[in-house]
């Protein structure tokens, strides 16, 4: 997919691509700094950003909140 601008075309699938790696990386930092922190605050702002550019780009804010989870569910034993 790619989108104008005012420089040519907007690449955004290779963008998403790369933004991905960059907010998987603050979700790791927010994991393991102390919540209330200066990187724990900062990676919280990185997070929104990437969020912002990805509804500037696909409509869609929680374009990268949509993943499998990456763990099977737990099974009830009732």
């Amino acid at each position: 997919m790619a989108r104008r601008s005012g420089r040519g075309h907007i690449k955004t699938d290779q963008i998403l691509e790369k933004l991905a790696l960059g907010r998987d990386g603050a979700v790791q930092l927010s994991r393991e700094a102390k919540i209330g922190s200066m990187e724990y605050r900062l990676a919280g702002y990185v997070m929104d950003a990437i969020d912002d550019l990805a509804e500037k780009l696909t409509g869609d804010r929680c374009h990268f909140h949509n993943k499998p989870a990456t763990t099977a569910p737990r099974e009830d034993r009732g």
